[in-house]
């Protein structure tokens, strides 16, 4: 996992290179210009789903295979429950057609929480429970997710 701020003093060269590809087109797009959808980046092994989210007290934990997850909170922010892929989790759902394995328990969860400019990386070994409240109040804004093929890094 990787959590920073596009706006932040990262070398992003230390980044595999997809993943800079990624935020140099987060930095060099105005997402909120942006009619919701999906957006291919680089055909189907890279691409932007634009969303306009609202926040919940509860969100099911997932995790991926093939992609990792590259969300970016262009105007406000969530809290979101992240967790090692470790094991001991419970899976209560697959969707190898969506690349989407969902989870009854994790361990080991931490909550996180993001502020505009704000971006995590999620491989495929992160579960992740995203879009929860902050202080227990539901809150609509433009919200990125790039997915990312594995194949690339």
């Amino acid at each position: 996992m990787i959590f920073s701020n596009i706006n932040g003093k990262d070398d992003f060269t230390a980044y595999p290179a997809a993943i800079q590809r990624a935020i140099q087109w987060l930095k060099t797009n105005d997402v909120m210009a942006m009619e919701p959808g999906k957006v291919q980046i680089e055909g189907a092994d890279m691409y932007a789903n634009i969303s306009d989210i609202t926040t919940k007290d509860t969100a099911k934990a997932e995790a991926h295979d093939a992609f990792l997850d590259l969300f970016y909170w262009p105007e406000a922010g969530e809290r979101i429950g992240v967790a090692p892929r470790n094991g001991k989790e419970v899976i209560s759902e697959t969707h190898p057609e969506k690349d989407k394995i969902n989870y009854s328990s994790v361990d080991q969860e931490n909550i996180l929480t993001t502020a505009p400019g704000d971006f995590i990386v999620l491989f495929p070994w992160d579960i992740h429970r995203p879009g929860l409240t902050i202080g227990g109040q539901p809150a609509t804004f433009r919200k990125v997710i790039m997915k990312i093929a594995i194949k690339l890094l």
